[in-house]
């Protein structure tokens, strides 16, 4: 009897070929005790775990037995229930599927093992990564890598895709460092994460080292659907559209999951941005516990989607690549790839509950408290050279909250008064106005770096607020406060420094 252990590596040649043939293939789920990958006479099946081709969904019966079609090329996978896994051992959870050709004598059995999952876990959000080459590599194998073997604190990662930047044979490169986070991740595929030479089929190679396009699967109380919304359009371009295989899929599976239970959904590209999100809503419809993860856009944002009488927010995750890998070179030699939303390059923790979840920025290398950022016109001689904060009047301060979006309420307190509401603007980030015309004078790129493509796009995180015009000479802390009921609370301090306006050096007369 083949184990799913047995399948993993020579399926690469079935993944071309063109999804024709259907075969009824037969096999088991049971519990894997000793982890040897083979049904042994003490070990039992596994009943009701759903498994699936990626549009059918069957459950096994009281024996651990299953039978479903699968045609040439697709992928064929249980939906692991809470506290199971593989028994592969494999750090990569999704790379223990079948993909090669079926015939109806084969026999695919899946071999899981209990784990403890808590109710109350924390998961990464590893938003587009994107290498493009070996120098790519080592920046990623500096900061983000070295950052998640550290994180004994996330029980999961979600790698959101656009792995690489079109260098499909840097594949094996990037499995080994996500297995070398030895945090348990669960893998999707992004646009440059395909084959572009052909309209089906696209994500083969992908799915060769990580496992099936198209899952889902259980931790803790928590449901997660894992979709490749990356649609052939054209001779090599793409579009966001979930494929009515997909949707069928969707369908399928959420049948045999509990309303009540948190669903969340993880792609590449924002569901905002997907064609047929209606047809996806209308299957939705009744839920109320419902969240999303996507990448795609290196802009931090948080969107939401209305479902019946439910809201489902979506988070856009950000990049750890930030804008690509360029930019002025750091200290260690690393670009500091400062993203257009005016964000570092980053990704994000979500801490699950029972009933609830709240989201965390993580900006690679920094600060955990490290959530925004505070410029205020006048502070910065230098920036006194940068044409467009002359439009800004004297004391104005922006905020940039990298996590925050349009239900987030935003306070700041000046030294003891008392706290008062900041107002959500949309403007360009006053980092990247400065970088923008850095590039314009040629101050950047320096020799040993390289042009970021920033240009003057507003954020989606900003807020504003005037320093009052009365404020007596000395050195005042600055508060802010931003929150809102949708599992996200922050803070942030800098201190300003208020001149007496006598002094030749007074901070409002510097324009």
């Amino acid at each position: 009897m083949k184990s799913i252990k047995n399948f993993l590596l020579p399926i690469y040649l079935a993944c071309f070929m063109p999804l024709t043939a259907q075969n009824i293939v037969s096999g088991k789920v049971f519990l894997d005790k000793n982890g040897n990958g083979i049904q042994d006479r003490s070990e039992h099946g596994i009943k009701a775990v759903p498994v699936s081709n990626g549009r059918d969904v069957v459950l096994t019966d009281k024996d651990g037995n299953f039978s479903i079609s699968v045609a040439d090329g697709e992928s064929l996978f249980p939906i692991f229930p809470s506290g199971y896994t593989s028994s592969s051992g494999d750090i990569i959870r999704s790379s223990d599927f079948v993909f090669r050709t079926m015939r109806s004598e084969d026999k695919v059995d899946f071999a899981l093992k209990k784990e403890k999952q808590p109710k109350h876990f924390t998961l990464g959000a590893i938003g587009d990564i994107q290498m493009g080459n070996p120098q790519e590599l080592d920046y990623a194998n500096q900061t983000i890598i070295p950052e998640l073997v550290g994180r004994k604190d996330i029980q999961l990662a979600v790698w959101l895709g656009d792995l690489v930047n079109n260098r499909l044979e840097l594949f094996e490169d990037v499995r080994e460092m996500i297995r070398c986070t030895e945090i348990p991740s669960w893998v999707l595929p992004g646009n440059h994460d395909r084959i572009t030479t052909g309209h089906t089929l696209q994500d083969s190679l992908f799915n060769r080292y990580f496992g099936a396009s198209t899952y889902a699967f259980n931790y803790g109380n928590v449901h997660f659907i894992v979709l490749n919304n990356v649609a052939p359009d054209g001779k090599r371009g793409y579009k966001a559209r979930i494929s009515d295989r997909q949707m069928a899929f969707i369908k399928n599976d959420l049948s045999y999951v509990p309303k009540d239970r948190f669903v969340v959904f993880c792609q590449h590209i924002p569901l905002v941005h997907t064609e047929n999100i209606e047809d996806l809503k209308t299957l939705l419809n009744g839920r109320n516990k419902l969240f999303a993860l996507s990448g795609h856009t290196h802009r931090v944002s948080r969107h939401f989607i209305p479902v019946g009488n439910s809201v489902m927010q979506e988070l856009v995750a950000g990049a750890t690549c930030g804008h690509w890998w360029v930019g002025e070179k750091d200290w260690l030699g690393v670009p500091s790839a400062l993203m257009q939303c005016g964000a570092p390059r980053n990704y994000f923790t979500i801490e699950f509950s029972p009933d609830d979840y709240q989201i965390h920025f993580k900006g690679v290398g920094l600060d955990s408290e490290r959530q925004m950022d505070i410029w205020v016109q006048g502070c910065d001689t230098i920036d006194r050279h940068v044409k467009d904060f002359r439009e800004f009047a004297r004391g104005e301060i922006f905020a940039n909250i990298y996590g925050g979006s349009d239900s987030t309420e935003v306070s700041i307190q000046i030294g003891n008064t008392l706290p008062v509401r900041m107002e959500k603007v949309e403007v360009t980030a006053p980092t990247v106005t400065r970088q923008n015309q850095w590039y314009k004078e040629k101050i950047y790129p320096t020799k040993i770096s390289r042009r970021s493509p920033l240009r003057k796009s507003a954020s989606t995180h900003l807020w504003h607020f005037r320093l009052p015009e009365n404020l007596m000479p000395g050195i005042y802390p600055i508060r802010i406060e931003a929150k809102d009921t949708y599992g996200f609370s922050v803070s942030g301090v800098r201190m300003v420094r208020i001149e007496d306006p006598d002094t030749p050096f007074d901070w409002r007369k510097r324009h």
